[in-house]
């Protein structure tokens, strides 16, 4: 039954939608690494988690869907 088998869409939106959990577990890594080996603490640090997922939200938002499984 090849229609059964889910078809991954390659477009560029989807790429993007992709990476934000991955890119945000890296984020929260560094954060704390570096809350860690600062003179820094989370509660100075946390911010810079918010600052990614709008990065990463702006790119998704910006990348375009041509070529979109599903539209």
């Amino acid at each position: 039954m090849p229609d059964a088998v889910a078809t991954k869409c390659g477009c560029p939106y989807c790429r993007v939608k992709g990476l934000v959990g991955p890119v945000m577990v890296i984020a929260v890594g560094v954060v704390f690494l570096a809350a860690e080996y600062s003179r820094y603490s989370f509660a100075d640090l946390w911010p810079i988690l918010l600052i990614v997922l709008g990065v990463l939200l702006v790119a998704q938002a910006l990348a375009p869907k041509q070529g979109h499984i599903g539209l």
